[in-house]
């Protein structure tokens, strides 16, 4: 088996899916559900149990024809792309997003009070 994109815990966005309601998701792991029959196929796809983390946001699955929606759902590792660090890492292993937080938030008081002038 090849190695999985996600892990429990982990946030992801949803990506290359088969319905495009489902492109775009940002869904927190709660659970491995394990392989399972996905689709039209016969493939067993890795799954793992998702819920939506925004509050916009919906899984839609297909089924008998009609679409239907849920908040928490199952969806392929196949279709999920991690965006948090992964477990084990510290955020000082990423030194450059550090520095890219402050700097964004960072405000030059001087040069807004001139404009003021």
């Amino acid at each position: 088996m090849s190695k999985l994109n996600c892990s429990v815990g982990d946030l992801a966005i949803t990506v290359f899916c088969n319905l495009p309601e489902n492109q775009g998701n940002i869904v927190r792991i709660k659970s491995a559900v394990g392989p399972k029959g996905w689709g039209c196929t016969d493939d067993q796809l890795f799954t793992w149990e998702c819920k939506v983390a925004t509050e916009a946001g919906y899984l839609f699955y297909e089924t008998d024809g009609y679409l239907t929606s849920a908040k928490v759902g199952p969806v392929p590792d196949k279709y999920l792309r991690r965006i948090a660090p992964p477990k084990g890492y510290l955020m000082d292993e990423f030194s450059d997003s550090e520095q890219l937080q402050m700097l964004f938030h960072d405000v030059d008081l001087t040069s807004q009070a001139m404009e003021g002038l």
